[in-house]
């Protein structure tokens, strides 16, 4: 695979608020502003090939989409990037590779529907790949496991305004 290390990724910038204001009316009867969430569509495609449509609140549109493309093995590599563009006129992130990607159409052809909340999709490729990789063992203090849901607490800035959001971390032990 050829790779990008002449060149950089264009990345587009196109961070939403991850929240509106809007007038509510309270349980006494009083207007007032209340910051509430609503997820878009973003429809990925690359090099013209559409992938998938994930829902998302669009404050990091372009980490998401290289992220789970990462994630579901498409790429290993920013470098097999050569740009990331979102474009919230039409609910799209337009990935174009440097030089496409392994065994694309493969990749897509087995899709699978996970079950939990609001279901989600996977590929089947990513599972082949998960049955031979070793998972090492690690240990984490319960005062560490303390200390990184405080801080997701304290950092989740959406959760704490509008309440409807779910939070993540990863977490290296230290």
């Amino acid at each position: 695979m050829v790779s990008n290390k002449t060149k950089k990724l264009i990345i587009s910038k196109s961070k939403r608020p991850p929240s509106n204001e809007i007038e509510v009316i309270d349980e006494y009867g009083d207007k007032r502003c209340f910051p509430i969430t609503g997820e878009l569509p973003l429809t990925i495609y690359v090099d013209k090939k559409e992938v998938v449509t994930l829902m998302t609140l669009g404050h990091y549109p372009e980490s998401l989409v290289i992220g789970y493309l990462r994630n579901q093995g498409f790429i290993n590599s920013l470098d097999e990037l050569e740009s990331v563009q979102v474009d919230w006129d039409t609910n799209s992130a337009a990935v174009k590779t440097v030089n496409g990607i392994d065994k694309f159409e493969n990749k897509l052809t087995h899709k699978i529907v996970t079950s939990g909340c609001g279901q989600g999709t996977t590929f089947g490729g990513i599972w082949d790949e998960l049955k031979n990789k070793e998972i090492k063992s690690s240990k984490l203090k319960q005062s560490t496991i303390y200390k990184m849901l405080k801080l997701l607490h304290d950092k989740n800035e959406v959760y704490r305004s509008s309440g409807a959001v779910h939070g993540c971390a990863l977490c290296d032990g230290n």
